[in-house]
């Protein structure tokens, strides 16, 4: 079998196992991880083009060059739209420029196999095309994707695909000679047609990297997040202060905790409905994180009592963020709320976990004791 056709026939297959492979994850894994079904169907589109070059000669120009080369195309595009749901991001360019930019490729194909015959042109016209696709991905998924294993093999697929367009180009305005056609059994055509045997499998696995590290991270979060306000849970939340008291006693370090119980909200639930007492959990929530440090840590213990962790923070500091919380309950709209706030700091190395707590405890009672919406300390 000649080299070229035999290395077209493995990259189908190749690609249309990658296909099949990325549409069961797609089908399987949760409809957050958006992109999945836009990557199945550029490699399943990369895999129909393949049968089109081998039947090049035996069936008409328009299917084996120019639908075979869009087919091509449009599977990088796929590709690019793919990763960027993945990202979450919005689409960069219009359907107008899209359509420009395809309608583009289809006449300079058109015109440089029918009206003026030109290889030298197609193969430039194709590199070029699919480079920018590729580029524009690459910038995609190194501003947008976080650091991980699947970001890193995404980044090196797509490198040498940039390398090998690259290349392509600089050796058509050089002056080599284009490949004499598809099929072309020289090495440098050789080496190009069978970088897809290896970039389909490698994208295609930082692909499925992409969409198990997300997965595990959404399956993390919600081991340690509370589904409605999205603070950290109880148990979460034990655990981190459980590593903030072991670092303020190994360093000497400050460290506050504030525990929050809003005021009358079985009043509100009661009066407005539970719709609107979520609606108030989600809210306090927000404006809680907006009036902590970064660093601080806000969870919900269960009902309407939330903890915060405050690290490398003192008593003062404490107090000037509950001043905050109750400006944010008294202009809430519509319905107002308050909130009791009980505050307590890390003593001494001497100091535990449960007495720190208890201490908060005690506070928060008597800010309730005293008559609710206000904040005590011991």
């Amino acid at each position: 079998m000649n080299p070229p056709l035999l290395l077209f026939v493995i990259s189908f297959f190749v690609a249309l196992a990658m296909s099949g492979t990325l549409l069961i994850i797609a089908q399987t894994y949760p409809g957050n991880i958006r992109g999945l079904r836009e990557w199945s169907l550029a490699a399943l589109a990369i895999a129909l083009c393949f049968p089109l070059f081998i039947a090049r000669g035996h069936i008409p120009d328009l299917l084996s060059i120019v639908l075979a080369n869009l087919t091509l195309l449009i599977a990088f595009m796929a590709m690019n739209a793919g990763t960027r749901k993945f990202a979450g991001m919005l689409p960069t360019y219009s359907r107008n420029m899209l359509a420009l930019f395809v309608l583009a490729f289809v006449a300079l194909f058109i015109w440089f196999t029918y009206v003026q015959p030109d290889i030298r042109m197609r193969v430039g016209a194709m590199a070029l095309f699919t480079l920018i696709v590729v580029l524009d991905q690459l910038v995609l998924v190194l501003r947008e994707l976080p650091r991980t294993t699947g970001r890193h093999v995404l980044v090196a697929s797509l490198a040498i695909m940039i390398a090998s367009r690259l290349i392509r180009l600089g050796a058509l305005l050089l002056g080599f000679a284009p490949p004499t056609g598809v099929l072309d059994a020289s090495a440098s055509q050789l080496v190009y047609i069978a970088l897809p045997a290896l970039t389909i499998p490698l994208a295609t696995i930082s692909l499925i990297l992409l969409a198990s590290e997300k997965l595990r991270h959404d399956l993390e979060f919600i081991s340690r997040h509370d589904g409605l306000t999205q603070c950290l849970n109880k148990n979460a939340a034990m655990e981190e202060l459980e590593r903030e008291i072991a670092r303020a006693r190994r360093h000497g370090s400050k460290l506050a905790i504030m525990l929050f119980d809003l005021d009358n909200f079985k009043e509100i639930n009661d009066t407005h409905g539970h719709l609107e007492g979520d609606r108030i959990l989600v809210e306090f929530s927000k404006k809680a994180k907006a009036a902590l440090r970064g660093s601080d840590q806000l969870t919900r213990f269960g009902g309407d009592e939330f903890m915060a962790i405050l690290p490398n923070a003192g008593l003062e500091q404490a107090m000037y963020a509950a001043n905050r919380f109750q400006e944010a309950g008294r202009i809430s709209q519509p319905v107002a709320w308050s909130v009791s706030i009980g505050i307590s700091a890390w003593l001494t190395p001497g100091d535990s976990l449960d007495a720190l707590l208890n201490r908060a405890d005690q506070a928060l009672y008597k800010s309730k004791a005293l008559g609710r919406n206000q904040t005590q300390v011991i």
